[in-house]
């Protein structure tokens, strides 16, 4: 990954958000980045047409948020640290302006955050922030049975699809990985939906042809990193379920591998097609067992 100099933190100082906060700690010490922390102040209480606006004592609000930003900045030690409170109609458009504007190269926030502020993180906001956000972006989700929450990255996985960004995301997977002193392992998953009666055929067929296939990707990869880059790298190919569901199967490996970190690229789908298709990186969020580092195309 590029030289990281501005990370972002967004917070409403949930479990979730705060699950998010020892990675982004670390990513600022391995990089010499300065965080700022930022909580974005939605306009819902404002209207006085909402029940909300008779109940709601912006002072006490605005006191408690300050408190909360103060505490977590002075625990923060050999970081810099900055935090604000930024106004925006929702917390996705407000994290996603404030970084173009202020040049920010990482986001890193948590998933489906709940607090006593209300849900900040309302499923699909850091869904959305990935969507469209053109530099990279950390989710961290909250803590669950088969969750690694670890930092201190030692293993990251990197998924690949021989198109031109996956090869980007296995280059800025590889620049973390020397950065951190991680095992890098790369996954190109051969999946595609498959009638139940013609499943093991399908399988055995792909079985004979997963040697050349692990042969082609490595070239291919060679191709773009070097041959520098691709010392103690291990390149791994898997047969899917035959069920088209890829993110399933990076789980599974990651899983079974104790992965730290996932990198994979977003492909820029938007409107009708991204509502329905959904995307594998969005699916991988949701259910990855450990954090998940997306890059957008526009990022390459």
């Amino acid at each position: 990954m590029k030289r990281l100099k501005k990370i972002l933190f967004p917070t409403d100082f949930s479990k979730a958000s705060n699950h998010a906060l020892p990675h982004t700690i670390e990513l600022a010490k391995n990089y010499g980045a300065e965080v700022t922390m930022i909580h974005v102040r939605t306009p819902y209480a404002d209207d006085p047409a909402t029940e909300e606006y008779h109940f709601f004592d912006e002072n006490r609000y605005l006191e408690f948020i300050e408190k909360e930003l103060r505490k977590r900045s002075e625990s923060i030690e050999a970081v810099k640290v900055n935090s604000l409170i930024h106004r925006d109609v929702s917390p996705a458009s407000g994290i996603l302006e404030y970084s173009d504007e202020h040049e920010i190269d990482l986001i890193v926030m948590g998933t489906h955050g709940k607090s006593a502020l209300g849900r900040f993180f309302l499923g699909s906001v850091a869904e959305r922030v990935v969507r469209h956000s053109m530099i990279p972006v950390l989710t961290v989700a909250p803590k669950r049975a088969d969750y690694r929450d670890n930092p201190h990255y030692r293993t990251i996985l990197a998924t690949f699809d021989f198109s031109q960004h996956s090869r980007f995301s296995v280059c800025r997977a590889q620049e973390l990985a020397r950065v951190y002193g991680a095992d890098l392992k790369i996954l190109y998953v051969i999946e595609q939906e498959i009638l139940p009666g013609y499943y093991e055929a399908w399988k055995q067929q792909v079985d004979l042809e997963k040697p050349e296939l692990v042969a082609s990707a490595r070239r291919s990869l060679l191709e773009a990193l070097g041959e520098e880059c691709m010392e103690g790298v291990s390149v791994h190919v898997e047969v899917g379920d035959g069920d088209g569901r890829v993110h399933r199967d990076i789980k599974s490996f990651a899983l079974r591998h104790e992965v730290d970190l996932i990198v994979i690229g977003t492909h820029g789908l938007s409107g009708v097609e991204h509502m329905l298709l959904g995307s594998t990186t969005e699916r991988m969020i949701r259910i990855a067992p450990c954090p998940v580092l997306t890059l957008h195309p526009g990022d390459s």
